[in-house]
């Protein structure tokens, strides 16, 4: 039986997720979300209710859990996070105008000399050198500890129930709902891709991508991939700024959803043990 279900006096706790980016994160709860950012050595936070739709008609709610019609509610509000961050808009856009070029230019330079070889490789699977750019950014960047600064402060939350400096310096920067556990399965059907001459595989991948995420994402296997995608190239041990911009985010945000908590009952997840 699990520690927390033997304990029954620790509280519930509310589920929070994140997004980092170059100079700061922005967190998401159950009806708010935080941008917080460090300027001339000042912490920013902007806490403002969630533009994440989520189904509040039980119907809606059971049918949103179905196979195929999870991946469409997936994929919805993952678009929504995206377009509702400036930055990590930015980011995306910047990453397919690259991944186009990218191929065009390995496409052109395909038949030039002995070197063609590679580049014809690298056009039909532009997912390797894009993954080791986006390894390299979050391993050699900030990117990579407001990452895992994000993961401490979430998981100090989780357990102890407040969010200290102190908690989240001893807390692990490894996290079970990090995007980057569905990342294999994305690189995965990328390199299946180009196998696959059917222009509908293009669409159809993304929910391939889901199912097997919503099917196999909770096995020992897929968590071990996960965790040490985490550990080694997608977060990195924050420094104390990036730490403290977290912390003070995450405080910010739990202060506006518990304020709230009054008007009516809002998502939980069990406590961390």
């Amino acid at each position: 039986m699990a520690k927390d279900a033997a304990e029954p006096d620790k509280k519930e706790r509310l589920i929070f997720g994140g997004m980092a980016h170059w100079d700061g994160l922005d967190l998401f709860g159950p009806n708010y979300m935080s941008v917080a950012y460090r300027r001339k050595g000042e912490i920013h936070v902007r806490v403002e209710p969630s533009n994440i739709w989520k189904p509040k008609n039980p119907t809606v709610q059971r049918i949103s859990r179905w196979p195929i019609v999870r991946s469409f509610f997936f994929w919805g509000r993952l678009l929504l996070q995206v377009v509702g961050s400036f930055w990590v808009l930015l980011f995306f856009a910047v990453t397919l105008a690259g991944l186009w070029l990218f191929v065009r230019l390995m496409e052109f330079g395909s038949g030039a000399g002995p070197l063609g070889g590679v580049f014809a490789f690298f056009a039909e699977f532009p997912i390797l050198p894009v993954l080791l750019l986006f390894f390299a950014a979050m391993m050699f960047t900030s990117i990579g500890r407001y990452h895992g600064a994000e993961h401490k402060a979430v998981a100090a939350y989780e357990e102890y129930g407040e969010v200290t400096l102190e908690g989240a310096k001893k807390s692990s920067r490894v996290h079970p709902r990090c995007g980057t556990n569905i990342l294999g399965y994305i690189v995965l059907a990328a390199l299946i891709d180009p196998l696959i001459d059917w222009w509908g595989y293009a669409v159809l991948q993304f929910i391939f991508i889901s199912e097997a995420w919503f099917v196999l994402g909770k096995t020992r296997p897929s968590i071990a991939v996960g965790d040490f995608l985490q550990r080694y190239f997608t977060t990195t041990e924050p420094r104390p700024a990036e730490l403290e911009v977290a912390v003070e985010s995450l405080n910010k945000l739990l202060r506006a959803e518990e304020e709230r908590a009054a008007g009516g009952e809002l998502a939980k997840a069990p406590a961390r043990s």
